[in-house]
């Protein structure tokens, strides 16, 4: 059997190594998964120098595993198969990505259907392409984030700092109340006050958006490799029109030493969708499940 335990603040950057440099995809995002765990529940295990990820339910009862990264994948896969059978479950697999299936296909070859999911494709775009929007297809973009300054002449934008994070939950808060949402009990709200009380520790960076000396936007994310940065949280009032338009096109000139940002999913939102491939991502990222034949 394995054993899996709880993602360990300390072990972040130990669990994201088995993933390598080139990462682009959330599945290598150990600050993610440490600060979702609550939600999502989240364990790993490592087997012979070889990571396995899984998901668990409320109740305790293992949901699915993520395909296994490291030295010895196939004895990975072993321990997998064998602690399924000694649960007398089935070893489902989510949120795998195109590699990842393929792998699991050559390893296991017949054994799996691979479902798409929708709803967990990671948007991904080129750094310079948020930070320039260049050419037509931005050009409404431009002009949106012109008609922003135009209407707040008086806006600026600062990093994020121990000093002065308590602005950036101030939006997040302002958020829910614009969306009658009771924060004390909004997952997400505590997951970013988290995130923002562990500023330096999870090597995070952000930024505030100023109206009049009013914090009014907020964005903060996390590295997935020296190739890919993670935006994992952006917050914006509804009262400043294209306000999420400048904090994403402010931020994205700040993170310019990586090549792609990663926006994450849609949750299977139409709006949310649309308004990620309004961006027009480099790289749909998709994501699949494998389900035992």
């Amino acid at each position: 059997m394995i054993d899996f335990i709880s993602i360990e603040k300390s072990k972040i950057r130990e669990y994201a190594s088995f993933y390598g440099e080139d990462q682009i995809g959330c599945e290598a995002n150990f600050v993610t998964a440490y600060l979702w765990n609550r939600e999502y529940n989240i364990r790993v295990a490592v087997v012979d120098d070889t990571l396995i990820k899984a998901y668990f339910r409320d109740d305790g009862r293992l949901w699915g595993y993520c395909f296994p990264r490291g030295k010895n994948v196939r004895g990975a896969l072993d321990a997998i198969f064998s602690d399924a059978r000694e649960n007398d479950r089935e070893p489902y697999f989510g949120y795998m990505s195109r590699y990842e299936r393929d792998e699991l296909e050559r390893l296991c070859p017949g054994r799996f259907l691979f479902e798409p999911s929708t709803t967990t494709r990671d948007y991904i775009y080129l750094t310079e392409n948020l930070a320039e929007l260049p050419g037509k297809k931005y050009h409404a973009k431009r002009n949106h984030i012109s008609k922003f300054y135009r209407s707040f002449p008086d806006s600026r934008v600062e990093p994020i700092t121990p000093k002065n994070s308590s602005d950036a939950l101030a939006v997040v808060r302002l958020w829910c109340r614009e969306n009658g949402i009771d924060c004390r009990e909004h997952a997400e709200y505590a997951v970013i006050s988290e995130a923002l009380d562990n500023l330096e520790l999870f090597e995070m960076r952000g930024m505030i958006l100023y109206s009049d000396s009013e914090p009014i936007a907020m964005t903060l994310g996390s590295e997935i490799s020296r190739l890919c940065f993670d935006v994992n949280f952006e917050k914006a009032l509804k009262d400043h029109d294209g306000s999420y338009a400048v904090i994403n096109n402010e931020f994205a000139k700040t993170l310019t030493g990586y090549k792609y940002l990663n926006r994450e999913e849609d949750l299977g939102l139409e709006g949310l969708r649309k308004s990620k491939l309004s961006y027009h991502p480099e790289i749909i990222y998709e994501r699949f499940d494998g389900i035992p034949k």
